[in-house]
């Protein structure tokens, strides 16, 4: 049916005037912590007003309060301290900004003139001497940046919302990780989902696409989070957030895919506090956990549970204060083989909140001791949480806020270049056709496929007719040449994380030209 023109008209005229931002939904979903929604307004809104210090001071706000680019909050800031009717907080929050920039000398000088003025939230005015401190960390630490690559896991696990917290077991046959991914899971006030763990097994040397964890765990209605994991990957760590439990973690068997045997664990781990995350050990001995519990150094400590020999956990014990600091310590992650403590803390000397440090295991005292911050570029002015190493060392996972990611914080494996690759070993015999007939003169090339420049040459012993490479995880080209014989060529993939093998048995036979 024909619509009169007047009510073609109408309805037009309200898609358009619904387009229009409204400075009251705006504060609204500021006020209600929806950063990424109030940025997309305030935006819009300074399109008529640039000048207005209210929507230049609040788009400051929001980047700092979304893992997109918290720097991109500089010119904002900067516009809305130009006013003397701006909030004083906005001094402090351009230092901020300026540190997540990596501008520390220009952050400081803003971290001072806020303090100067003696204006603004008490807690700013109390942080306001840690962030200059973070600063001179920050200053000295980049001085000696790490050795390391980054490696994005890819679209296989990360997605454009925050994906976290990975853990893998010491073999790298698998990754387990949490993310607040639109898969149907509520959305919060907030803006964001709850958080739902995700899986992802090892094939041909490479992650699969991730996949939920088993329903009996993850819920569209409350947050669920893997917060530890053991060395061999069969005891998982659990942290739910729903309408049964707040803030408890539970304990669980991990085998054939499948999450058996959740439990609670006792009230010596969770107290009537937070509990957020925690470790165990490799033989299930000894459970390592972060606490807001009273009795500790401030804020959150790091503790420690052992099972006790009637199979019971013993009574939670503080790590003391060669590991514990007025400042909040969380995220535990201890080694397979139980000397080292991997954890987050936003005190000894953080380059900006959280930054992963080292604790080893010192034989005499019994302590976790000389605490070490693991380095730049590893550790930025943002969160860096939760760190998982693998079983050689040369290779470790993380969430970061990097460029080129999917969006908030991706998962990422890095490695220490520093740390020598595991070699496999490729050897076999050159022959003629099926015969054992040794050929002698053969001229083995190998190239690698991923930087096309040649890797290495080799020669079968003349005797023997025997060849041995030794090449590290990557893809390469092999060309064997004789004369008087065709030319062979194949190409080898060493695989890494759970199929590696140290050794390759191939024998190649060559066809008379």
């Amino acid at each position: 049916m024909r619509l009169p023109i007047l009510v073609l008209f109408v309805a037009f005229c309200t898609s358009v005037f619904a387009q229009e931002v409204n400075p009251k939904e705006a504060s609204e979903r500021f006020n209600d912590g929806n950063f990424m929604a109030a940025l997309a307004d305030y935006l819009d809104l300074l399109q008529d007003d640039p000048k207005n210090v209210k929507y230049n001071y609040r788009i400051g706000v929001c980047y700092l309060n979304t893992n997109i680019d918290k720097a991109k909050a500089v010119p904002f800031l900067e516009k809305a301290v130009q006013s003397e009717e701006v909030d004083p907080n906005a001094y402090y929050l351009l230092g901020r900004a300026y540190h997540f920039a990596y501008r520390f000398k220009e952050a400081i000088e803003m971290y001072r003139k806020f303090k100067s003025m003696n204006k603004g939230s008490e807690e700013n005015l109390i942080d306001v001497n840690k962030q200059i401190e973070y600063c001179y960390n920050a200053m000295e630490l980049i001085k000696f940046p790490l050795d390391v690559s980054f490696e994005n896991l890819g679209e296989n696990i990360n997605s454009k919302y925050k994906d976290y917290y990975p853990f893998v077991p010491k073999n790298e046959s698998f990754i387990i990780f949490n993310s607040k991914r639109d898969d149907g899971s509520e959305k919060m006030i907030t803006g964001n989902y709850h958080s739902e763990i995700y899986i992802s097994q090892v094939k041909n040397g490479a992650f699969t696409k991730a996949r939920k964890l088993d329903q009996n765990i993850n819920t569209l209605n409350g947050s669920e989070e893997i917060v530890g994991m053991s060395a061999e990957g069969d005891i998982l760590l659990l942290y739910f957030e729903n309408s049964a439990y707040y803030g408890d973690l539970f304990i669980a068997e991990f085998e054939n895919n499948e999450v058996k045997n959740v439990e609670k664990l006792p009230k010596v781990i969770n107290s009537k506090n937070h509990e957020i995350a925690a470790s165990i050990t490799k033989n299930g001995d000894a459970i390592y956990f972060a606490s807001d519990r009273e009795g500790g150094y401030g804020g959150v400590d790091l503790y420690v549970s052992r099972k006790l020999p009637n199979g019971e956990w013993g009574p939670a014990q503080n790590l003391g204060p060669s590991v514990n600091t007025s400042f909040d310590e969380d995220f535990p992650n201890i080694t397979s083989d139980g000397r080292t403590l991997y954890f987050s803390s936003k005190g000894h000397t953080s380059m900006g909140g959280y930054d992963i440090f080292k604790a080893t295991w010192d034989q005499v005292k019994r302590n976790f001791s000389d605490v070490k911050n693991v380095g730049y570029p590893l550790n930025t002015p943002e969160d860096n949480t939760n760190y998982r190493e693998s079983e050689s060392g040369r290779t470790g996972y993380i969430s970061a806020i990097r460029a080129g990611g999917s969006g908030d914080y991706d998962l990422y494996g890095v490695t220490f270049n520093e740390v020598d690759p595991e070699y496999t070993v490729i050897k076999g015999y050159v022959t003629p056709g099926d015969t054992a007939e040794i050929i002698k003169d053969v001229f083995i090339s190998v190239l690698d496929l991923q930087t096309d420049e040649l890797y290495g040459t080799y020669l079968t012993n003349p005797i023997s007719g025997r060849y041995i490479m030794i090449l590290p995880v990557g893809k390469y080209n092999m060309m064997v040449e004789v004369p008087g014989y065709e030319i062979y060529t194949e190409d080898i993939e060493i695989l890494g994380k759970s199929d590696f093998r140290s050794l390759i048995k191939k024998d190649i036979q060559l066809k008379p030209e």
